[in-house]
């Protein structure tokens, strides 16, 4: 997944650094579910105190992201398939509120960046399709940047909203899933599953934001999450 999100801090606010420092290291798996973190531990990864660490969990903890249990025990929270299917009809409601959004508010710009997304996600998309069908394998790697490509897209269509604590939600939302979809998306790729009709919805999705069709995309969003809350807790 690239550099790691927890390394040594330097700043006035290193409370806040290490909360973001510590949330991305749960939500992309550095940190995964069931893993007991500890102050120390995290203040020696980040160099810096232990207050600003016990300020980070204390908010990591009101985000539902980390649970206390006991006076020193501290795990990152572990969803069960229930929980990431609700979860998952939370997200799509406030996704499908933002690209009504970006459908009005949308740049021309952010636009083009979406396109450029769904293009990469185009072209990883063909190449393990090919290396499935020639009896190949293909880097491991491959699945999950598929991921980022199409998640990149998402970040791009929800940001051009222009609401941000519409934002803030569904980033709290996002901090929980993103793992589990890419071991998901791993497993399906793996069994020669290739999301057809799923994928394509994200063509029809940028489709009707370039329209500025605000009740289309709205709507393709909607059936969008809700296959995808089926699909990840399968």
């Amino acid at each position: 997944m690239g550099d790691s999100s927890l390394q040594e801090l330097s700043s006035p606010s290193l409370a806040d650094q290490a909360y973001a420092a510590i949330r991305s290291a749960i939500a992309n798996g550095e940190l995964p579910p069931g893993e007991k973190i500890t102050e120390r531990g995290l203040a020696a990864m980040l160099s810096v105190s232990a207050t600003p660490i016990r300020e980070a969990i204390r908010r990591l903890e009101q985000e539902g992201l980390v649970e206390r249990r006991g006076a020193r025990s501290t795990v990152v929270y572990e969803a069960d398939a229930s929980d990431r299917y609700e979860l998952g009809l939370v997200e799509g409601a406030l996704k499908s509120v933002a690209v009504r959004l970006a459908a009005t508010n949308a740049s021309d710009a952010a636009i083009e960046r979406m396109e450029a997304h769904l293009r990469e996600a185009d072209r990883l998309r063909a190449a393990m399709r090919a290396a499935i069908e020639s009896g190949e394998a293909y880097p491991t790697e491959t699945a999950e940047l598929l991921l980022l490509a199409l998640r990149s897209f998402h970040v791009e269509a929800e940001g051009a909203c222009g609401n941000a604590v519409l934002l803030r939600m569904l980033s709290t939302v996002n901090a929980f899933n993103f793992r589990d979809r890419a071991a998901s998306l791993e497993r399906r790729v793996g069994r020669g599953e290739m999301i057809n009709d799923r994928y394509e919805e994200h063509h029809a999705l940028l489709d009707a934001i370039r329209r500025r069709d605000a009740d289309e995309a709205e709507r393709l969003m909607a059936v969008h999450a809700r296959r995808s809350a089926e699909i990840y807790t399968s």
